[in-house]
């Protein structure tokens, strides 16, 4: 069992870096995943998956705080459940995420929605209302 959890994914390592700096000047110590396979060959990032940022587990919660708070912009990054705008709970995941798919078509409609990513409007959909609605509205 790991005792790592990711909290985002970042296509460069550059992104990843920045990211890091902060959340090591608050006392999170981070391990970027697949930091220097990404670099050697940049054009296989979306093989390898990006760059994935972990810390700690006992670390988990107050780096998501950290990242939540820091800056609006790095939520499209954030793996785990994010807050719905409708009803207020954690449990709106990223439709192209398949790593967060429960069921066989939410893999399905993560996988074509990755393939054709210009088919939807929406970026998230609550698990427990149902609502779709994008991060930037």
């Amino acid at each position: 069992m790991s005792k790592f959890r990711t909290v985002a994914v970042f296509a460069y390592p550059a992104e990843a870096v920045v990211v890091k700096g902060k959340l090591e000047s608050e006392n999170v110590h981070v391990y970027l995943k697949d930091e220097f396979s990404v670099a050697a060959d940049p054009f296989a990032t979306n093989a390898i998956g990006g760059v994935k940022m972990q810390v700690y587990k006992e670390d988990f919660i107050k780096a998501m705080g950290i990242l939540e708070q820091s800056n609006p912009d790095l939520l499209k990054h954030r793996v785990e459940y994010i807050k719905c705008p409708n009803c207020g709970k954690r449990e709106a995941r990223e439709m192209r995420d398949i790593e967060t798919a429960r069921s066989l078509s939410e893999k399905m409609t993560a996988i074509g929605l990755s393939i054709f990513p210009f088919t939807n409007s929406f970026n998230y959909e609550c698990k427990n209302c149902q609502t779709k609605f994008d991060v930037n509205e």
